[in-house]
């Protein structure tokens, strides 16, 4: 993979050393290599190729909204490659980090969501996926989930409106601070429509410091009208859910969270969801 990559670099005329290469062929159908200031991703697959393509067409398309992403050197428009210019986060969090990541947010937000699909990975089989869903269920069980809660509210947030734009991983994890102090958004592949403040409240149930939480919570209220409470408060519920069971069966998402940070985030979702009205008992 590494010869690869370097045989890549060689043709695009870039001949810093590569720092690092990481084979993600498993799960992302492609292999990234690490330079001082870029990263370049290589499709390996087709799955991988779908991918790249989606990170375009996301980043172009938040760029015309003004958001910061990490910036396109060089591509290949068939999506088999992407050169990107590095971005060195510093530590985030604070006023200035969540006042500049919900704006990124509300800028994502207003339809219509850009041309083209987002990337989707691979169906596995079915008896894959059967084996995983059994396994899912054991891991959640143990773990002291509520099933009927997960179905009744995985259900209900199902039917909820698609009625802004959704970035598709808005997690604090996925805003980070750049070496020059500005907020650069990452992970463009799954840009679509969804439910009203879908990203606010992903940001709100990742975000570490409980000020931070606050202040992104308030600006969710803020700009709720009273009709639709009900479904925000649904849909807070149904995002600290989705984190807590994510955090159970995929634990290498690599966003820092843990257990009792998303069990806590679900409990407040709950209660919420109740002052607001929600349809479904938490």
């Amino acid at each position: 993979m590494r010869e690869r990559v370097t045989a890549l670099l060689t043709e695009l005329g870039v001949d810093q050393p590569l720092t690092g290469v990481t084979d993600l062929s498993a799960p992302l159908g492609l292999v990234q290599g690490v330079l001082a200031d870029r990263v370049v991703d290589l499709a390996v697959t087709e799955s991988g190729r779908r991918r790249l393509r989606a990170e375009l067409r996301g980043r172009r398309w938040a760029e015309e909204r003004q958001i910061g992403v990490p910036a396109v050197l060089a591509a290949a428009e068939d999506g088999r490659w992407l050169l990107s210019r590095r971005v060195h986060p510093v530590p985030t969090g604070g006023p200035r980090w969540t006042e500049a990541a919900v704006d990124a947010a509300v800028r994502i937000a207003p339809l219509p969501a850009p041309p083209g699909s987002p990337w989707q990975p691979p169906a596995r089989p079915a008896l894959r996926r059967a084996r995983a869903s059994v396994g899912d269920t054991g891991r959640l069980l143990r773990a002291g989930v509520r099933l009927g809660e997960l179905r009744a509210v995985r259900a209900a947030a199902a039917q909820l409106p698609l009625s802004e734009v959704t970035h598709g991983d808005f997690r604090a994890a996925n805003a980070v601070l750049d070496d020059e102090g500005r907020v650069v958004v990452l992970e463009w592949t799954g840009v679509r429509p969804g439910p009203r403040h879908r990203d606010l409240l992903t940001l709100w149930a990742s975000t570490p410091d409980e000020e931070d939480r606050a202040q992104v919570a308030q600006v969710v209220l803020d700009r709720t009208a009273g009709w639709e409470e009900p479904d925000v408060g649904l849909l807070w519920h149904a995002v600290a859910l989705e984190q807590l069971v994510a955090q159970i069966t995929r634990a290498d998402r690599g966003d820092g969270l843990d257990l009792p940070f998303c069990r806590a985030r679900l409990a407040e979702a709950r209660d919420t969801a109740a002052e607001l009205g929600s349809p479904v008992a938490g």
